[in-house]
Formats: C-alpha cells, sequence, structure tokens
C-alpha cells in the first residue's frame, strides 16, 4: 500500500509486491508495439513486468489505439495484431486513468463528459512539460490514495 504519512523508506507500506492487491483487476494498455515497460531501465524493467505477470491481476497489452468512452464509462479499444489484423474490445471498468505519453491527451477525458469522475488525466498527457517521470509518479500515488 501506499504510506500517505510517508514514514515508511520509499513511501510503501508493507505489505509489497503485487499479490497482496484488493481485489482489484488491473488493464495496463500502450500505445507502442511490444512489450509493456520494454524501455524501461535494464536492471529493474523485468523485474516489473515478472511482479506484474506473477500477481494474476494485471492484464498487459500493447499495440493500442483508445478510441472512445461510452456512456457507461466503459473503454473501447483496438488492438493491432499485425498489418491488417485488428481487434475491437470494450473493456468494463471502474476508473480510467490516462497516462499516454508526453503530449498532453484529454480528449478521452473531455469525451467521457457526465461520467469524468471515472477518468484521470496524469503525467504528460496531463501537462507536457519535459519527460518528467518523478512528477507522474507523484501524480499516480496521489490518485491512488484518492480512489482507493
Amino acid at each position: 500500500g501506499v504510506d500517505s504519512l510517508n514514514e515508511t523508506r520509499g513511501g510503501v507500506k508493507e505489505p509489497l509486491g503485487p499479490q497482496h492487491l484488493t481485489g482489484r483487476k488491473l488493464t495496463m494498455l500502450q500505445r507502442k508495439k511490444g512489450k509493456l515497460g520494454k524501455y524501461l531501465g535494464k536492471t529493474t524493467g523485468w523485474i516489473h513486468r515478472a511482479l506484474l505477470e506473477k500477481s494474476n491481476s494485471v492484464d498487459m497489452i500493447g499495440s493500442v489505439a483508445y478510441d472512445r468512452i461510452d456512456a457507461k464509462g466503459n473503454l473501447h479499444i483496438t488492438i493491432n495484431k499485425g498489418d491488417t489484423n485488428e481487434a475491437t474490445h470494450i473493456l468494463e471498468v471502474d476508473n480510467i486513468i490516462l497516462c499516454a505519453g508526453q503530449v498532453p491527451k484529454d480528449d478521452l477525458e473531455r469525451q467521457a463528459g457526465d461520467i469524468s469522475q471515472k477518468v484521470y488525466t496524469i503525467g504528460g498527457a496531463y501537462e507536457a512539460l519535459e519527460l518528467d517521470a518523478k512528477r507522474a509518479i507523484d501524480m499516480g500515488t496521489r490518485l491512488a490514495l484518492k480512489i482507493k
């Protein structure tokens, strides 16, 4: 869990690891082709992926186009599986957190309209100032505390 009082090292409370998630199912999407987090640090990226895969509570999908959010708050996506092979899916979700690169991207949040309380934009998608992972992590941590 997140230590909101910042009394523990790294701001993380025990128990550590995704095996202790609170019964939530997470889906991480990436626009790029390939493994999610492929360009994370060479010494730690594989560890993060392995922990998430081991948890059985996180789905990771690459090569995704974010199409729209419908009136029920579901996210419509298209997965590119090759040259002309695309598959569309509707993800029934409780919350959508957009952290989609270093270009402001709030069109999905605006499109959500009345259901925007379920849609959050953080990091460079919220405000692209520069490559600022620290700010994106801070925003994500604060959001996690808010939406529990």
